[in-house]
């Protein structure tokens, strides 16, 4: 089987010795050494060595680089491989070619071209798409991908489909969320306001920009910290969370019974709804990453309030305090 790599595209463990035409598959903790290292050692060949070989199934096609090396031909693709005489002793060495050979039927079938091995991971590989752009993916999704049993999503098409639709919307597309969520992206709207959207409001329209808009992304809004006593039950917690209007949201929208004792503990005006939205969840994020053991399951809670997140332990309230500290600095430098 013929492999499809070239001399500039060659994987890390594929080498062209300096003193032969024939490319050389090489240890990939060797990948590092040059190409002269590799040329032939002037010895002749122990009958010894070749009946071991034999017995493997290869040919010893030369002696290469010092006493210690061979240069083994495989009878099944022709390809040659550098091996210790110590490895080809007391080991089965297996064929680089016929290992490649697999690879490019597997990155055929999954409609992919094989370009190299990515020479920091072992299980991955660049591939050039059917689109024509390059991928990066493991070995064991192109299998799969050959096999029907999942799909090929390219990033560079995905981007360029996010921009378009963006464009559509009077956006620029920026690059992916700040915070990590796959479903969300950076925009700049036509105003020059930067925010972050979900992608499946920027096809839907249903968005506001935080900066022109009219509706609660561009009109200010607050980060609250209040602390609830549900007296019928003797809970005492507390609720992180931001609002245009908390006093109106708790009274209004949280289902709280008369007997529910309310006490805010920390307002902190934000210039925008967008930005107590962003600040909000990364608070969130945040105490669930580091403090897991703060956040209070929603089953405690069930027949109290009417949300699922977002309540806390009282006993980190003073970790939270410090939290809104950074958040409100980091308000005060952005004016």
């Amino acid at each position: 089987m013929t492999s499809t790599f070239t001399k500039d595209t060659a994987p890390a463990a594929f080498i062209h010795p300096t003193d032969h035409a024939a490319p050389l598959y090489i240890p990939r903790r060797s990948q590092d050494l040059p190409a002269d290292v590799w040329t032939t050692y002037p010895a002749p060949i122990p009958a010894a060595w070749t009946r071991i070989a034999a017995g493997k199934g290869y040919r010893i096609h030369r002696r290469i680089r010092d006493r210690y090396h061979v240069a083994l031909e495989c009878p099944h693709c022709g390809a040659h491989k550098a091996c210790k005489v110590f490895n080809l002793r007391t080991a089965q060495p297996s064929c680089g070619g016929c290992a490649t050979g697999d690879l490019n039927d597997h990155a055929k079938h999954a409609g992919l071209s094989l370009l190299y091995r990515d020479p920091l991971d072992r299980h991955y590989g660049i591939f050039r798409a059917g689109c024509g752009h390059d991928v990066r993916r493991q070995f064991e999704f192109v299998e799969r991908l050959a096999a029907r049993k999942t799909t090929l999503r390219c990033e560079t098409c995905q981007n360029e489909r996010d921009a378009r639709e963006a464009q559509a919307r009077g956006l620029v597309l920026l690059g992916p969320d700040m915070s990590g969520d796959p479903n969300y992206r950076q925009y700049r709207h036509d105003c020059g306001h930067i925010q972050r959207i979900a992608r499946a409001n920027v096809l839907t329209g249903r968005f506001d920009c935080g900066g022109c808009g009219a509706g609660w992304a561009a009109k200010p809004s607050v980060i609250y910290l209040a602390k609830l006593t549900f007296h019928d039950t003797g809970l005492r917690v507390l609720k992180l969370g931001y609002s245009a209007n908390p006093k109106i949201r708790f009274k209004q929208q949280l289902g709280l019974s008369a007997t529910t004792e309310v006490v805010f503990l920390r307002l902190l005006p934000m210039r925008t709804g967008q930005a107590a939205c962003a600040m909000e969840r990364g608070l969130h994020v945040r105490l669930a990453r580091d403090f897991p053991e703060s956040v209070i399951p929603a089953d405690a809670y069930a027949d109290l309030i009417n949300v699922v997140s977002e309540i806390y332990c009282h006993s980190f309230l003073p970790t939270i305090h410090h939290l809104l500290d950074g958040i409100a600095q980091e308000r005060d430098q952005a004016r």
